[in-house]
């Protein structure tokens, strides 16, 4: 392991690994589609781009605070993801040193998610682990009473930046796999 990548795992309190895991999204041909999904959604005005380009998928934009707004994500298409027997999710990402979130979903009309945070190094490729047992149900942002995450089950994936400020983003995803 990198000293970098060991920091950074020390850092944020992630375990980072070199064994093998099983791909989940790779950003190429036949991968699912990704579509934007802000608080336009009630009334914000936060904007998002998304663009995969050479494998790499982009997330960027800007969180705009007005009317109530506050967050810009994305998510993949629906489709079925069975994560039973998978302990973690682990992201490649190259980001802007803010903190984002993973989300999964089971139902793409529930309006429950999973998820849980993590951080970047601006402009430095990590590996980011996140263990599915540390995803919480949310609404809108807010934690909620619910159900376990139904690993075999998982609808969709997605990604949210919304920490409280304006301000521009953007995070790169090489990579999603499944440990």
């Amino acid at each position: 392991m990198k000293p970098l990548a060991l920091l950074v795992g020390l850092f944020f309190g992630t375990a980072l690994s070199s064994a093998p895991s099983s791909s989940l999204l790779e950003f190429g041909a036949g991968e699912p589609a990704w579509y934007s999904r802000n608080d336009t959604v009630m009334g914000g005005v936060s904007s998002s781009r998304l663009r995969v380009n050479g494998g790499v998928l982009r997330f960027s934009g800007q969180v705009r605070l007005e009317n109530n707004g506050g967050f810009s994500g994305i998510r993949s298409s629906p489709g079925h993801y069975d994560l039973s027997g998978v302990s973690s999710v682990v992201l490649r990402v190259r980001g802007d040193g803010r903190r984002y979130a993973l989300q999964l979903g089971t139902s793409a009309t529930s309006g429950v998610t999973y998820r849980n945070e993590f951080g970047t190094v601006a402009g430095q490729w990590i590996e980011v682990k996140i263990p599915l047992s540390s995803l919480r149900p949310t609404r809108s942002g807010e934690r909620v009473q619910g159900p376990a995450l139904d690993t075999r089950r998982v609808a969709f994936f997605g990604l949210v930046i919304g920490n409280g400020r304006a301000e521009s983003f953007s995070l790169d995803v090489d990579w999603i796999r499944a440990e």
